[in-house]
């Protein structure tokens, strides 16, 4: 019995972008309520999601290789 990633490369992605816009908006609206400057907000939330991205994308990769919770492929 093979067990095959559930996921492609190009759905995390997708995926990890997708979130990402969600995100970014929340996350803009949440800085500027406590900062009250646009200029600071835009940095806390570039540096925030940059490597809030990238970390993401990296937990989705792992846990598609984890197969707890799926159901073997037969070929």
């Amino acid at each position: 019995m093979i067990l095959k990633p559930a996921e492609l490369h190009r759905r995390s992605i997708a995926k990890s972008i997708s979130y990402r816009v969600v995100s970014i908006i929340v996350d803009s609206l949440v800085a500027y309520y406590f900062t009250r400057s646009v200029a600071l907000s835009a940095g806390i939330v570039i540096f925030v999601d940059t490597y809030s991205t990238i970390v993401y994308y990296l937990h989705e990769r792992v846990w598609a290789h984890i197969h707890y919770g799926r159901q073997p492929v037969q070929n």
